[in-house]
């Protein structure tokens, strides 16, 4: 196999995991390092964003966080510069890419092209196109009963509740938790399919949200 200077099939086993901080939440970091091992040692592990929008992360166990501050794209770019860097210096056989982000295609692509093998994760969200880029392919689901109790202690941490205006912003900022991690399409139905959980009161922009 043409593997362009990246190593022996001895040093198949060198892996990178490079994670999009700002679109993959921290509730699944266990189980994405859990499957990246499946691959062999981990030699990188990194994810990447702006520290203050993806709490969570700085928690994970080996995972060094790469803080890209508030530019556009920042965290992206950034993780593609790392992965063409790590690829021309021939560090690692696999990269395991773990975004939902459809732009991702063309790094993988690249990468593929590059003589490595590029394992992708993302939530189910994930386009097909960045799918079928990747050489494999594993949907992350978080577990709901896990995301349901670290909301609810969160809630618990809130004295008086949370207006439903502050829940998106709060949760996140706590606990890197956003729609796109629930099946609910917006904190008000997941809070009312729970009601014996959580207590809602008021109406509008004046909903308060409090654990029971």
């Amino acid at each position: 196999m043409y593997n362009n200077g990246l190593g022996s099939p001895e040093d198949d086993a060198r892996v990178a995991l490079l994670i999009d901080g700002e679109n993959i939440s921290s509730a699944l970091a266990g189980k994405i390092i859990i499957e990246a091992g499946k691959f062999g040692e981990l030699l990188v592990k990194r994810v990447y964003g702006n520290a203050a929008r993806i709490r969570g992360w700085d928690e994970a166990p080996g995972i060094k966080l790469v803080h890209t501050g508030l530019g556009k794209n920042a965290a992206d770019i950034a993780l593609a510069l790392d992965a063409a860097e790590l690829s021309f210096e021939a560090k690692v056989r696999t990269v395991v890419l773990v975004s939902s982000d459809g732009d991702f295609s063309h790094l993988a692509t690249f990468l593929r092209e590059r003589g490595h093998m590029v394992a992708g994760m993302g939530e189910a969200k994930a386009p097909v196109n960045y799918r079928k880029s990747c050489s494999s392919w594993l949907t992350l689901d978080t577990n709901p009963k896990d995301m349901d109790q670290k909301i609810l202690a969160e809630m618990r941490k809130q004295k008086g509740g949370l207006l439903i205006g502050r829940v998106s912003p709060t949760l996140r900022a706590a606990l890197g938790v956003t729609l796109s991690d629930l099946e609910e399409k917006t904190w008000r139905k997941y809070f009312e399919k729970r009601p014996g959980t959580f207590k809602i009161t008021g109406e509008a922009q004046q909903t308060r949200i409090t654990a029971r």
